[in-house]
């Protein structure tokens, strides 16, 4: 539902990494005050970011913060010396392993809020997990050291520091993390997906000056990025079928002076149905019908436009050739049976007997009609092509409904 809109949130994430990566390079040229700024600049970006997470309820961010303070800590107290000293190779493979569980950990939980109680068992399974890693290195540094040799050993290639066994475990929580991305592309799933990304770094190229910090901070300008925009969307969605609404197609609308075509979707006898099969069901419809207009191909984005009304925009795009992608999703949407379930008694039945009333009693076609204008010259606003394209819309219901019409 939300991957036309957010697939252009892979950029920011990308410009961050792209720039970290040049300040590696021109690190040794920047004043000393400015390297001070970079070394303390992870645990600034994490209050931030964790005031953030707090105000809008966000575990997910929360335990980003957690996760990439601790281990920067790590590092920090631990990884300033050679990796032959057996505190720091312990140290180092802790980390190496603490940080890919976690984040592909924190990717699958669904979010649900930072204040639940699976958001509670979460923080305190980190908190576990600080407890018991700060022992280890401290008490049982020489007693790892056999073990660590035989599965975890550092520096396997030149210009690798971290070990194979570690890098295979990065690899397949990576692996895990992007199929959870390709499965729900959301502004937040993609941001906690690029800030694993960027924690990886310090522990594939430890050697180099100052990497921990500078990507430990690109990690959270990533995540606080990601929650302002998720947030800023939450405010634009429409709660029912995932959409942008009314608000956010206007605010687009107004980006665009020329060169778009614009499409009003109405669904076919809609009051009818609501009126005959109650709004639960009706808004069951309205999902089904927002998840296949979201299908559409051709660049065309979709917004619930107000009740059984969506429209479909089209950057850049002409008439003709918004009108084959529409019917299109016309026809898909025609050629997908909506099966009508009974849910009045499904409270007070039994499960098995729930599971029997849900099933579907009869199945009805639902329908839409489209109308489209192309935005010309003779528009003065974009409020003029929408009555343009809601006149293509009468005149289709007046041809008998299921049909596009420009």
């Amino acid at each position: 539902m939300e991957s036309k809109l957010t697939s252009t949130n892979i950029w920011p994430p990308t410009i961050i990494l792209a720039l970290a990566s040049a300040m590696l390079i021109w690190y040794t040229e920047l004043s000393s005050s400015v390297q001070d700024i970079i070394y303390w600049m992870p645990y600034g970006l994490a209050a931030v970011t964790a005031m953030l997470a707090i105000l809008f309820n966000r575990r997910q961010l929360i335990v980003v913060v957690l996760v990439n303070t601790f281990s920067y800590w790590l590092i920090v107290q631990y990884l300033q010396q050679p990796l032959d000293v057996p505190q720091a190779k312990l140290a180092f493979t802790l980390v190496c392993l603490f940080i890919p569980c976690n984040m592909v950990l924190n990717l699958l939980i669904k979010e649900n809020g930072s204040k639940t109680l699976r958001a509670c068992l979460h923080y305190w399974l980190l908190i576990v997990q600080v407890v018991v890693i700060t022992s280890v290195i401290n008490y049982l540094s020489l007693d790892a050291q056999p073990l660590i040799e035989s599965w975890f050993a550092p520096r396997p290639i030149d210009g690798l520091v971290i070990s194979s066994g570690a890098l295979a475990i990065v690899t397949l929580c990576l692996v895990i993390a992007f199929v959870r991305l390709a499965h729900r592309p959301t502004s937040l799933t993609i941001g906690l997906f690029f800030s694993f990304v960027a924690s990886i770094f310090p522990l594939a190229f430890l050697d180099r000056e100052a990497i921990s910090s500078v990507f430990f901070s690109a990690s959270m300008l990533i995540v606080l990025y990601s929650g302002f925009r998720a947030s800023h969307e939450l405010a634009y969605r429409d709660e029912l079928t995932g959409l942008l609404g009314r608000r956010m197609l206007f605010e687009r609308l107004a980006g665009l002076s020329k060169n778009y075509t614009l499409a009003m979707v109405d669904i076919d006898h809609f009051k009818k149905f609501n009126d005959t099969y109650g709004h639960d069901v009706g808004d069951d419809v309205l999902a089904m019908v927002a998840s296949k207009l979201d299908q559409v191909e051709g660049g065309g984005q979709v917004f619930r436009y107000g009740g059984e009304e969506f429209t479909v925009l089209f950057k850049g795009k002409k008439l003709d050739h918004a009108i084959a992608f529409l019917d299109d999703i016309r026809d898909l949407i025609a050629a997908t049976p909506f099966a009508i379930r009974d849910k009045s008694s499904r409270e007070k039945a039994s499960k098995s007997a729930r599971k029997e009333n849900t099933k579907p009693h009869n199945t009805v076609q639902i329908t839409v009609s489209i109308g489209v204008a192309e935005k010309s010259s003779q528009h003065a606003n974009a409020e003029e092509v929408i009555k343009d394209a809601d006149k293509a819309l009468y005149k289709a219901k007046d041809k008998g409904r299921n049909i596009v019409v420009g």
